[in-house]
């Protein structure tokens, strides 16, 4: 099978693993903002930033180890390599568990009794159940067990939306959360049965050897996943602390519409690093990786035009009259998210070579610009000083990824990109301030001509490749 039948046939099943899923997740926020008050989505949300933030901390980010190390490995070598990165994740977890019980009481004792304390339970809860998952998911991945991992993310949400649908009614944010609890436990279960993981686990096997390698990996991550944090979850308690809870709820609301970027990336992204990690070595890649660059960015740049020209009709379709004002954001932070889906394209490079640290030092930088510019600009431009400063933070890692992986990967005719985002921007400062709907189909008929005029023989060749594939479905 050739390497873009190979990619090509990767990303159907997560397609159709992971789309229809996230999709139905994303038809779940009209219920969700009608059962939550903004307040309460605020304090959801800031819940999963610290969620976010301690799960990598307190699990050395092994999860991106275990996708990376088992694959291609004999049989023996993959069961020490699972059995020893969950014994060690169990422990740091308990201890976890212990300095939750310690700075719980010294923060009582201080007084402070913020969203930490109030929901310190959950928060250490949602921490295990949500490593638990991704482990033994990152691992049926990278022993082939593909279609395992598919069904495993329809599991999740599903049990997500059944249960939300019961427990929001009843119990509110705490129902929300028992939901989160619930989904993935039952989730990773599943993995854990179908793809007969208890037979990779024995305490005999653990090694401190594979330990180390996996460890070696991943611990550079820990501050690339903490810069990642500063980028996208800082702001919210700065915007708690300058705006109000509020105005948490409606950046959280309106991260919800760019989030069908991230999800159309995420179905490819997963089926790509496959690929990297098969073909690098070959004479031929850079071509093979400017291809599939080109059309990844083609794609992501046709649904920001299609959120950005539909952001404010969405905005009051599924969500209610509080959270308007969210759609004036949706089009800079979906810019964003090009950037940020860009720049972990062009990371992948660092999987394949596992030079971790690059991952590191991009996040430096990248979440520094971020925390510099929170600081200055959400006293005095609130939820827009923070939208502001994710799509900075986000260009400067992409930038940083692409002079550095410049040496193995060069990207051909970047000049044709910059023309296309130049056109991007200047539609998005229209649709922010011009509000009419004729001169939005106008500039977006502008863009498509600019892509067809610098990707006319790419468009060529997926249309050919997409119709001999078709033959031989049909055949």
């Amino acid at each position: 099978m050739g390497k873009y039948s190979r990619l090509g046939k990767n990303a159907f099943l997560m397609f159709l693993g992971n789309m229809g899923s996230k999709i139905l997740t994303f038809l779940m926020l009209p219920f969700y903002t009608s059962q939550l008050s903004v307040g309460d989505y605020g304090t959801m949300d800031l819940v999963q930033v610290y969620v976010t933030l301690l799960t990598s901390l307190t699990t050395c980010c092994l999860t991106e180890a275990i996708f990376v190390f088992p694959k291609s490995q004999l049989l023996i070598k993959q069961k020490r390599y699972f059995t020893s990165g969950l014994l060690f994740s169990l422990g740091t977890l308990s201890l976890t568990g212990l300095l939750f019980i310690l700075l719980i009481s010294i923060l009582r004792w201080l007084s402070y009794d913020g969203i930490f304390v109030e929901y310190n339970l959950y928060i250490f809860l949602i921490i295990c159940v949500t490593f638990f998952q991704s482990y033994v998911q990152q691992f049926v991945r990278s022993i082939d067990k593909v279609k395992v991992y598919v069904v495993s993310g329809v599991v999740l949400t599903l049990t997500t939306v059944l249960s939300s649908l019961i427990f929001l009614p009843l119990w509110g944010i705490d129902g929300y959360i028992y939901s989160m609890i619930l989904s993935y436990f039952v989730a990773a279960i599943y993995t854990v049965i179908a793809g007969k993981e208890c037979s990779y686990f024995s305490l005999s096997l653990l090694s401190k050897k594979q330990l180390k390698e996996m460890l070696k990996y991943s611990i550079p991550m820990i501050p690339n996943s903490i810069m990642w944090w500063v980028l996208s979850t800082l702001n919210r308690p700065l915007l708690e602390y300058y705006s109000g809870i509020d105005s948490v709820g409606i950046l959280a609301v309106a991260n919800k519409f760019p989030m069908i970027i991230a999800m159309v990336y995420s179905v490819f992204t997963y089926s790509w690093q496959i690929s990297v990690l098969e073909e690098f070595k070959d004479i031929s890649y850079k071509f093979f990786y400017n291809k599939i660059f080109r059309l990844l960015f083609l794609v992501l740049i046709c649904f920001l035009l299609g959120i950005t020209i539909l952001g404010r009709p969405l905005v009051k379709l599924m969500t209610t009259s509080g959270y308007n004002e969210a759609w004036k954001y949706v089009s800079v932070l979906s810019l964003a998210v090009v950037f940020s889906n860009l720049s972990g394209f062009v990371g992948t490079n660092f999987l394949a070579t596992k030079e971790s640290k690059y991952y590191f030092s991009t996040s430096v930088w990248g979440g520094t610009v971020c925390l510099i510019s929170n600081f200055l600009l959400i006293p005095l431009l609130g939820i827009w000083g923070a939208v502001i400063s994710i799509l900075i933070s986000n260009i400067l890692m992409f930038s940083l990824r692409v002079k550095i992986t410049w040496k193995y990967a060069p990207i051909f005719d970047w000049c044709s990109y910059m023309i296309i985002f130049l056109i991007v921007v200047i539609y998005i400062l229209v649709n922010i301030f011009v509000s009419d709907i004729f001169i939005d189909i106008f500039c977006v008929c502008i863009l498509l001509c600019v892509i067809l005029r610098f990707n006319r023989k790419l468009l060529h060749e997926v249309f050919l490749l997409g119709k001999n594939m078709l033959k031989n479905k049909i055949k």
